[in-house]
């Protein structure tokens, strides 16, 4: 087996954090891809979608340059990921199913300070009228509740770590001994402790804020790991190099 992680497009609140206009009132929960995030989930599906004929090799194909045979593509069910990942099937032709476990960091909500108080915003995620509505290519992995996938409120911090942990006890359970070449279009955080799982980094500390680093994932860059026979191969990171200059975000 073999796992891409793929960041989604550049979203609306990227957007403003980069202009430096990253206020409360300023942000969606759940914000949408930007005119660049579009532009850049066409790029990684263009670059996906590339195919040398010849022999396959599996493994001894380490920079792709044979092309990346995906055969099955999961998302997160925010909005801006939904986006990245529907324009990535369509252009591969190739089925798009639901993985409510791989969201960003903390789910869908907003902060706010009132009277020197933190409050936190009650929000459901988006549900399956909507989905059926605007992505009816978009199939599921398990049902969501009605009022929608996200149960409201803002995830704990000690709760990441221990779900990417069941994303990848689950991505094992169906793929795991197989030539399945699987792709999640997922967040820079959750990504990030979706490699400490897999490379068995400091599991006693459930908060990455408390840890001394950070991996940077770009929008829509890719990063790949190889699962062979117990041993799981960190092969490269964050790799944007099929973006121009100026769609590095």
């Amino acid at each position: 087996m073999q796992l891409y992680l793929i960041r989604h497009g550049q979203s609306t609140n990227n957007a403003r954090w980069e202009t430096q206009d990253g206020s409360a009132a300023s942000l969606s929960s759940d914000p949408t891809l930007t005119q660049k995030g579009v532009r850049q989930a066409e790029l990684v599906a263009d670059f996906l979608a590339q195919s040398k004929p010849g022999e396959e090799d599996f493994w001894r194909d380490p920079q792709n340059r044979r092309g990346f045979g995906l055969t099955h593509i999961y998302c997160s069910l925010m909005k801006r990921a939904i986006q990245t990942g529907s324009i990535i099937a369509n252009r591969l032709n190739l089925p798009l199913v639901g993985l409510p476990e791989v969201h960003e960091v903390g789910g869908i909500f907003l902060e706010s300070v009132i009277n020197d108080a933190v409050e936190v915003s009650w929000e459901q995620g988006v549900d399956q009228e909507f989905l059926s509505t605007h992505y009816p290519h978009l199939s599921m992995a398990q049902p969501i509740d009605s009022k929608g996938w996200w149960p409201g409120g803002k995830e704990d911090k000690s709760l990441p770590l221990k779900r990417a942990q069941g994303v990848l006890n689950w991505i094992k359970e169906h793929h795991l001994g197989s030539d399945d070449r699987v792709a999640i279009v997922t967040h820079g955080g959750f990504s990030n402790y979706l490699l400490r799982v897999m490379l068995r980094i400091s599991p006693e500390e459930p908060d990455n804020r408390k840890l001394d680093y950070r991996l940077i994932y770009n929008n829509c860059a890719i990063s790949r790991f190889d699962f062979v026979d117990d041993r799981i191969l960190m092969v490269y990171h964050n790799r944007a190099d099929f973006l121009p200059d100026d769609l590095i975000t």
